[in-house]
């Protein structure tokens, strides 16, 4: 090992001088093929540069020549990580922890990546052994309470996140995520405590303020939520602003003007805020929508809509707007009340009817932040097929939908040739009642001006507010709340069934 240059490339790093430090270690490793370390910390830096290609090279090459150091294993599982190849990520880690089991760094690495798949018990497992061998390292503790939330063990997370702020009492990302924990535990003075102890200590953090824009519009604070709410524009991983062709409508006269608006977050936001675009297009000559193709055929009918695209593949404006900004530019227009606003299709042909036809969504997208908490499975729904004279439809997509092979309710798939949500209203057009959790067919159904009854959770998206049965988002919709659990929810909801729209069986 050359120790001088080793010495002065450690001085470049210590000073800033990355390009200095990387060259040197260049010529460290064009020196001495062997040295480890030399192509260890080139390939940090080459990574820093983004780099991957170059990384891996480096780090494979220093894992040639120590293959028994743990270290180079943990560089070469980040590496890959990065580059979303996570099965080959999962096996350096493990390759690091086969040489060294006490590795701590390994652990919260791969229980960093196992989060980011959605695998949140493998996570919390696996972090919990890294705060075994690092008991104060904050991020395997942060990390662990944020896949504690996502499996619903709120008390357990929010008990963490206090300890960890013990370590350090003004990490603003602990107290973000003490916030939410509180938010979903129904103590809202706790968690705007926390919110704004965070904005304290760290003013321009995008996850506090756009928390904290939940909570606030949670609440009904609406002019204050929707200005915060813009400030998830800003946080990591959301949408480059600069790769759109023009600047975002401000405060712009849209006379002769070709406004995009885009589509963001699920599904239901785009159903929901798409509502907005008449409005701009009684001011501007053109309006597109840019959102995901299977709702299309839906918006592309709508009253002010020129032209639907893809994601990303909006061209020929003049301005752009994300469809979930535009209650805070027409709030003094208020929440616009025309309804249907969704052009329905023709319904589907479900034959002669002999009662009242039920159509029923358990489930939404398994990736969903708080899935655990809205979803349910479709046993739960039972209670409903005691009452007489209801023919049970699904409109279930995606892995929920295989709950139907075990039910003991009779119900008539609808959703095996669903395509399109146009395929879903459709269905929807022949059906009396729709019942759902949280997700976007209750959207739909609403948009279509359509009676749907949606199930929430004791303290729901910010969205549906905490207290009432209805919702000025959609007239047609009666909302079932969860207050003592939710065995009390179907039992109401089968009482309401009962009496529902008799002269429709």
């Amino acid at each position: 090992m050359d120790v001088a240059k080793h010495d002065l490339a450690r001085q470049a790093l210590q000073e800033g001088r990355f390009s200095d430090a990387e060259e040197t270690y260049r010529q460290i490793v064009a020196d001495d093929p062997g040295d480890t370390d030399g192509h260890f910390y080139l390939a940090a830096l080459q990574l820093r540069r983004g780099e991957d290609v170059a990384a891996i090279r480096s780090i494979e090459c220093a894992i040639d020549c120590d293959p028994d150091n743990a270290r180079n294993h943990v560089a070469h599982g980040q590496i890959l990580r990065e580059q979303k190849k996570t099965e080959e990520a999962e096996t350096a880690f493990e390759k690091a922890l086969a040489i060294e089991p006490d590795n701590g760094d390994a652990y919260t690495n791969l229980g960093v990546m196992l989060f980011e798949l959605g695998r949140y018990d493998d996570a919390a497992f696996t972090l919990r052994k890294a705060l075994i061998y690092h008991p104060n390292h904050t991020p395997a503790a942060t990390q662990l309470g944020r896949a504690l939330l996502r499996l619903h063990r709120v008390e357990e997370a929010v008990s963490l996140f206090h300890a960890v702020l013990q370590l350090d009492p003004h990490d603003a990302n602990v107290q973000v995520n003490i916030g939410i924990g509180c938010t979903l535990l129904g103590d809202l003075a706790s968690a705007q405590e926390a919110f704004e102890a965070s904005l304290l200590n760290e003013p321009d953090n995008a996850e506090a303020h756009v928390n904290y824009a939940h909570l606030l519009l949670l609440q009904g604070d609406f002019e204050a939520g929707y200005r915060e709410h813009e400030w998830r524009l800003k946080k990591t991983g959301y949408r480059d602003l600069a790769d759109f062709k023009s600047v975002m409508w401000s405060d712009e006269d849209l006379a002769g003007k070709t406004v995009l608006l885009w589509g963001e977050q699920g599904l239901g936001d785009t159903l929901q805020f798409v509502r907005y675009a008449p409005l701009v297009a009684e001011k501007a000559a053109r309006v597109i929508v840019e959102c995901n193709p299977i709702l299309h055929g839906l918006i592309a009918d709508m009253s002010g809509v020129d032209d639907v695209v893809d994601l990303d593949d909006g061209d020929n404006y003049d301005l752009h707007l994300p469809l979930m900004s535009l209650p805070l530019k027409f709030a003094a227009d208020g929440t616009p009340d025309q309804f249907p606003y969704l052009s329905p299709p023709p319904a589907v042909d479900l034959g002669a009817k002999a009662g009242l036809r039920v159509g029923l969504n358990w489930a939404g997208n398994p990736d969903h932040a708080r899935d655990r908490e809205r979803s349910r499975l479709l046993s739960e729904f039972t209670p409903l097929a005691t009452i007489p004279n209801i023919d049970f439809y699904s409109l279930q997509v995606g892995p929920a939908a295989a709950q139907l092979a075990d039910t003991t309710m009779q119900i008539t798939d609808l959703a095996t040739g669903f395509k399109t949500m146009s395929d879903t209203a459709a269905a929807m057009q022949a059906l009396d009642l729709v019942i759902s959790i949280d997700s976007a067919p209750a959207h739909l159904a609403g948009a279509l001006g359509l009676p749907i009854w949606v199930l929430l959770t004791k303290v729901p998206d910010w969205r549906w507010g905490l207290e009432n049965e209805t919702t000025p988002w959609y007239p047609s919709m009666r909302i079932f709340r969860d207050r003592t659990g939710w065995d009390d929810v179907f039992v109401r909801v089968a009482a309401a069934l009962a009496e529902f729209a008799p002269d429709k069986r």
